[in-house]
């Protein structure tokens, strides 16, 4: 058998180490390959619901629209809310599936709702928009400059100017220093009956108030007159020690 040389020995076993490292890296790769679990896939990206507009204003009985959009789902329906109530309500305003809002006709206190997209998809996913809801309103009254006779009655019309739908419903009151003996008394259709005796000072102050905005009022001074005469008739003498009695025509 031929021997190798002390180089060509040395050679060969080199050859020989880096075949089983490398049989032993491909045994390796096998094996974990085969053997581990590929990586998890990433999650889905969140559901996100935007309303628009963010912050906005409407008028007492007015309208406004507002969208949703949902992103990073299919199911992009939303159900709509005011202030945590579903739908809303005549006190907050209603809203409809579409997302259009309707004040409510008398001024909430505080004048602002919130109005939620809740994701159908994913109900812990919400989108919120904030309202403002504001009065135009302006009141005029007549008569402006009236008066009154003792026992007299009346009427009184007030007008509620506004570009939305308030509610047009007004409180009536008197006031001034001759109520604490009498003014007269006023209705809730505002029918203003003046005493039968006159006060003093003889007048009284008539106030209207807008039930939707109370802030909105209108007052007139009413003058309470007395125009009647007393006359007396009696006989042109009467004599002495006599008695005579006296009488109103």
């Amino acid at each position: 058998m031929r021997s190798l040389s002390p180089s060509s020995e040395k050679t060969s076993r080199t050859t020989t180490a880096v075949l089983i490292a490398l049989i032993a890296e491909g045994a390796w790769t096998i094996g974990c390959g085969a053997g581990g679990a590929s990586p998890p896939p990433p999650p889905p990206p969140a559901i996100e619901v935007t309303v628009k507009p963010v912050t906005g204003s409407v008028v007492l009985g007015g309208h406004a629209t507002l969208t949703a959009t949902v992103t990073n789902t299919t199911d992009t329906a939303v159900s709509w809310s005011v202030n945590g109530a579903p739908g809303g309500n005549a006190t907050l305003g209603t809203i409809t599936s579409g997302g259009v809002y309707t004040a409510p006709a008398d001024l909430p206190s505080p004048p602002t709702v919130q109005i939620t997209a809740t994701s159908h998809a994913d109900s812990t996913k919400s989108g919120i928009g904030t309202l403002a809801i504001t009065s135009d309103i302006t009141l005029s009254l007549t008569p402006n400059t009236p008066s009154v006779e003792l026992g007299a009655t009346q009427t009184f019309q007030t007008t509620v100017a506004s570009s939305g739908h308030p509610d047009t419903s007004i409180r009536w009151s008197l006031s001034g220093p001759a109520c604490t003996s009498g003014c007269g008394t006023v209705d809730t259709s505002g029918n203003y009956t003046a005493p039968r005796s006159l006060p003093s000072p003889a007048s009284a102050t008539l106030t209207a108030q807008s039930v939707a905005d109370p802030s909105k009022q209108i007052s007139v001074v009413v003058s309470i007159t007395s125009s009647f005469s007393l006359q007396l008739s009696a006989p042109s003498s009467v004599p002495a020690g006599a008695t005579q009695r006296l009488w109103r025509p």
